[in-house]
C-alpha cells in the first residue's frame, strides 16, 4: 500500500513544520504510512493536475489537505481526473446548514458539492465537508487544512475506512492531557524504553495535549494493558479523557451527566471560556451565563468583589479570582462557577506582576478553589492556554463529585 499526501501553501504564510508533522503522524499512528509528501503552491493548478495524474497510476491512496487560499477548484479537478461529476450531496448540505446556523454565516452551496460516488466525511466545526472516493482501487481523500477540523474527521472516518479497506489491525489509544509537560515527556519516554513495540506521538496546542499511543502488532493484550496502566497511573488526574475530544466538550459531557448548570466570569480571557462551552449543541440547558468583567468597576458591581481587596491585592490576585467565582455562586443561579483574571501581555499592568501570571477559580456551592499559573508565550498563546486550563480544572472538580 502506497500513500501520497498533498499540502498547499502560499508565500504569505510561514512554514509550520510542526503542523505538517502532526498531519503525517495522524495517519502513521493509525497504521497508514505516508510514502510521499508534496507541498504545492495555492496558485499552482498545473502541478496539482500533474501530481494527481502521477499518483493515480502509481499509488493506492491520495490524501489532499485543502486550503481556503486555493486559486482553483480541487474538487472539479478530482472529478475530472476520476472521470466522474460533482453533485450536491444531501448529507453534506445538512452538515453545512448546522455549521452555518452555529456560526451565523451563510456558506456557499459549493461546499456541498462532492464527486457523485463519494462518501461524505462530516465536518461539524467548519464548512468544508470532506469526502472519500474510490476509482479503480485508487482512493482519494479530501480534508480541510484546519487541524481542529482535520483531526476528528481523520480519526473517526478516514482511518477506519482505510483500515477496513486494507485489512489493517490498529492497536491505538488516544489520551487527552493537561498538566506539567516535563512530567508527561518523562513518563512517555520511560514507557517507550520499558515497553518495546510502543510508539508515542504527542500533539500540543496551547496546553491541551493529545497523546497517540500506537502498539505494534507483536504487542499482546497483557503487555498493552501494562503500558496503559503505567502511563495512566503516572499521569493520574491530568488525563481528562481516553478518547479524542476537547476540554470544552468533556466539561459539557460532565455537566449533562451530573445535570449541573455553569456560570463563567472572565477578565483577561475575554469570554473565550464560555464561548467554547456554548459551541456544544444543547448548551442553553446547562449554561446560565457568561460575563466579561474586564474593569475593576465591573468586578465590584457585577460580582461583588471587594473594592478594598482590589486596591490592596490588585485585579490579578487569588482573592479577586475567588470573589469573582463566589459572586456567581451567590446568585443561586448556577451549580458550577469558573472565574479568570490575569495578564496576557504583551505588556504588564501598572503593577510589577509578570506577563503570563493568572489566577483561575473553580467552585461549587460547597466551596471555591483558586489556582495560580505562570504561563509563557505571546498574548494569544497565554489566553488560549488559560482558557483550556480553566476548562480542565472545572473537569477535575466535577469528576471528584
Amino acid at each position: 500500500m502506497k500513500t501520497a499526501l498533498i499540502f498547499f501553501t502560499n508565500v504569505t504564510r510561514d512554514f509550520d513544520g510542526e503542523y505538517y508533522q502532526n498531519v503525517v503522524s495522524s495517519f502513521k499512528n493509525g497504521g497508514i504510512n505516508v510514502d510521499t509528501v508534496e507541498l504545492l503552491s495555492c496558485a499552482d493548478e498545473r502541478s496539482f493536475r500533474h501530481r494527481v495524474d502521477e499518483f493515480k497510476d502509481t499509488f493506492d491512496n491520495l490524501i489532499i489537505v485543502v486550503s481556503e487560499d486555493l486559486a482553483f477548484d480541487v474538487k472539479e479537478i478530482i472529478a475530472e481526473k476520476l472521470e466522474t461529476v460533482l453533485v450536491e450531496n444531501e448529507n453534506a448540505k445538512l452538515f453545512i446548514d448546522v455549521v452555518a446556523k452555529n456560526d451565523g454565516v451563510d456558506y456557499s452551496d459549493s461546499y456541498a458539492l462532492v464527486p457523485v460516488e463519494a462518501t461524505v466525511i462530516p465536518n461539524v466545526k467548519g464548512a468544508f465537508q470532506g469526502f472519500i472516493v474510490d476509482a479503480r482501487e485508487f482512493t482519494v481523500v479530501c480534508l480541510p487544512e484546519n487541524f481542529e477540523q482535520f483531526k476528528p474527521m481523520c480519526d473517526k472516518y478516514v482511518l477506519p475506512y482505510l483500515e477496513n479497506k486494507f485489512g489493517i489491525e490498529s492497536k491505538r489509544l488516544i489520551l487527552k492531557f493537561i498538566g506539567d509537560m516535563a512530567i508527561l515527556d518523562d513518563v512517555l519516554s520511560q514507557a517507550e524504553t520499558i515497553y518495546q513495540g510502543l510508539n508515542c506521538n504527542v500533539c500540543r496546542k496551547n496546553g491541551d495535549v493529545t497523546i497517540d499511543l500506537l502498539f505494534n502488532d507483536g504487542v499482546d493484550e497483557d503487555i498493552r494493558g501494562q503500558v496503559i496502566r503505567y502511563i495512566v497511573g503516572n499521569l493520574k488526574d491530568n488525563i481528562y479523557a481516553e478518547f479524542d475530544t476537547t476540554p470544552a466538550e468533556r466539561l459539557f459531557d460532565l455537566l449533562k451527566l451530573k445535570n449541573l448548570k455553569i456560570s463563567v466570569a472572565e477578565s483577561f480571557t475575554g469570554g473565550r471560556v464560555v464561548a467554547d462551552i456554548i459551541k456544544n449543541s444543547g448548551a442553553s440547558k446547562y449554561v446560565h451565563e457568561g460575563v466579561v468583567t474586564y474593569s475593576n468597576e465591573s468586578k465590584i458591581k457585577r460580582l461583588g468583589v471587594n473594592k478594598a481587596d482590589l486596591e490592596k491585592h490588585g485585579a490579578v490576585s487569588a482573592v479577586v479570582a475567588y470573589q469573582m467565582a463566589a459572586g456567581l455562586l451567590k446568585s443561586g443561579d448556577c451549580d458550577v462557577a469558573i472565574a479568570t483574571t490575569g495578564i496576557a501581555g504583551p505588556k504588564s499592568d501598572d503593577t510589577e506582576k509578570p506577563v503570563g501570571l493568572c489566577y483561575i477559580a473553580v467552585g461549587l456551592k460547597d466551596g471555591v478553589h483558586t489556582y495560580k499559573l505562570n504561563l509563557t508565550g505571546n498574548r494569544e498563546e497565554i489566553t488560549e492556554t488559560a482558557k483550556n486550563t480553566a476548562l480542565f480544572l472545572a473537569i477535575k472538580k466535577l469528576k471528584s463529585i
